[in-house]
């Protein structure tokens, strides 16, 4: 029995090779599309631009008296901070609602390799909503509540000098707010992301060790309130 040889003109490979890749790239543009417009519709609408003619750094000025305190002693040491319910009154509340219960105590301090911070996690699964105050920002010794009522101590992360000269020399609105983080430290990308309710007054020596204790774990002794 002869065996019949099947030819395939080279001219027919190649108009079909053509066809599968058009067809791929088409397909691919239309899911890519169809992903792009799906995104698009849950992407909320670009906020409006906040008006920051009236701010004021209240962070960088002494608490007015009788201005309400929270002392926290952690077997680091011990130091004060201030709140600030007017700006943050939600996240103070529940500050003080944990640290009342005793729910702080004993515990121990979350620590990150650049050292910038510290956190104490939340001790509910309440959310939390941010309340950014455009005269609270996250410079070095502010305390903030994350989404998750996390509460996060900040130290400062490491600028170079060609990072501060370039805050130094911004002519934008939020000058002063640059030039604050330039020469105090703090960490910039927390700013309009979490809520600042609070600001180390006292005891900032306290905080940087802690943030750079390292494998020493740092325990919550008692947090309580003066005026």
């Amino acid at each position: 029995m002869q065996t019949k040889t099947i030819r395939i003109r080279k001219s027919t490979v190649f108009l079909t090779v053509i066809f599968i890749l058009g067809f791929m790239m088409v397909t691919g543009v239309v899911k890519s599309y169809s992903k792009y417009a799906e995104e698009q519709a849950q992407t909320p609408a670009p906020a409006a631009a906040e008006d920051y003619s009236g701010m004021e750094l209240i962070q960088l000025t002494e608490p007015p008296e009788g201005a309400e305190k929270a002392v926290i002693s952690t077997t680091a040491g011990e130091f004060t901070l201030v709140l600030y319910p007017e700006e943050a009154p939600e996240a103070v509340r529940r500050f003080k609602s944990e640290c009342e219960s005793g729910a702080y105590n004993g515990m121990k301090a979350g620590l990150y390799d650049l050292k910038s911070i510290f956190t104490l996690d939340s001790p509910s699964e309440e959310p939390y909503s941010a309340e950014l105050s455009i005269d609270l920002w996250p410079f070095k010794g502010a305390v903030c509540m994350t989404e998750k009522g996390d509460i996060v101590f900040i130290n400062s992360v490491e600028l170079s000098e060609d990072e501060k000269e370039y805050l130094r020399s911004d002519e934008s609105e939020l000058k002063e707010v640059s030039r604050t983080f330039a020469d105090i430290g703090g960490v910039p990308n927390y700013a309009r992301v979490y809520a600042v309710f609070g600001q180390v007054v006292d005891g900032m020596d306290i905080v940087e060790k802690i943030c750079s204790s390292g494998s020493e774990a740092v325990l919550i002794e008692s947090i309580c309130f003066i005026k």
